[in-house]
């Protein structure tokens, strides 16, 4: 295998890319000159070394220290509510809306509709700790900010029937975003007017 064709198929692990975009990487980085691509280079292989992994929320962060949480779940933002998304770039687009103030949950993705074992494709069983953790600092409300797609709905729905016996358990209520958002919307597409307009209307 070429190293075209090696390169290509490691492009094609990256979300949403085929074959021919793969293709139009490589051909791009070829195209480009040796700084550009040596620079490129250097910053996929400090990526790992550089960026951290919270051990409360998830989201990747900028290594500052040797603390294991990210200056959010670190600092003195509010305890009462615990904002689960999907993904990082969920996490970035509401924290850019400075609609909401409180802690964060990165679930890790989605359930596929027909999945054979739902739990093993996001991070239920480190929610259920993060909100037993979270109760004695306050926690009274976990909001579901997911995307609104028919995958996004299905593990919405999982996510409420898993945590009903802790919730009834601490007295918490499980919100979801307001439908500012429409049918078909990902969450990190989604501008700062509209996801305030869902987080002031969740229920």
């Amino acid at each position: 295998m070429s190293s075209i064709e090696h390169l290509s198929t490691l492009f094609m692990k990256f979300p949403g890319i085929g074959t021919r975009q793969a293709k139009r990487f490589v051909y791009f980085l070829l195209a480009q000159n040796p700084q550009y691509v040596d620079e490129l280079a250097q910053e996929i292989a400090n990526l790992k070394k550089t960026i951290a992994q919270c051990s409360s929320c998830f989201r990747f962060y900028p290594r500052t220290n040797t603390s294991p949480l990210c200056t959010i779940c670190a600092g003195d933002s509010d305890n009462s509510t615990l904002l689960v998304v999907e993904k990082d770039t969920d996490f970035e687009s509401v924290k850019r809306s400075g609609s909401y103030a409180g802690k964060y949950f990165i679930l890790g993705g989605t359930i596929p509709v027909l999945a054979t074992d739902p739990a093993s494709k996001i991070r239920i069983r480190e929610l259920i700790a993060r909100i037993e953790q979270g109760v004695p600092e306050g926690l009274s409300e976990i909001i579901l900010a997911l995307s609104v797609n028919p995958e996004s709905d299905f593990t919405r729905e999982y996510i409420i029937k898993a945590l009903e016996p802790i919730a009834q358990k601490y007295q918490l209520s499980i919100t979801t975003l307001g439908r500012g958002l429409s049918t078909g919307t990902e969450l990190e597409y989604s501008d700062g007017d509209t996801l305030r307009y869902a987080l002031k209307n969740r229920g």
